[in-house]
């Protein structure tokens, strides 16, 4: 029981972690605000590895559901 809610947490976490950067750039563009801002290249790759976390936290908690999945059939 303990790891289920483990791997629920992970898989939210990772699900935060590559929906933000999107959510926050879509609310740039709506807003207007990225004209002419010096900082928006740093953002941009801060935004990529945020990215990249949340998609090897997905795939790392799909791992754990597989093989907690695969024990159980045993």
């Amino acid at each position: 029981m303990e790891s289920e809610d483990y791997l629920h947490a992970l898989e939210t976490i990772g699900k935060i972690l590559l929906f933000t950067p999107f959510l926050v750039s879509l609310l740039l563009l709506v807003s207007g605000s990225s004209k002419n801002n010096p900082g928006l290249e740093e953002a941009g790759f801060s935004a990529g590895l945020m990215i990249a976390a949340g998609f090897f936290t997905l795939v790392y908690a799909a791992i754990m559901w597989f093989r907690q999945g695969f024990r159980k059939k045993k």
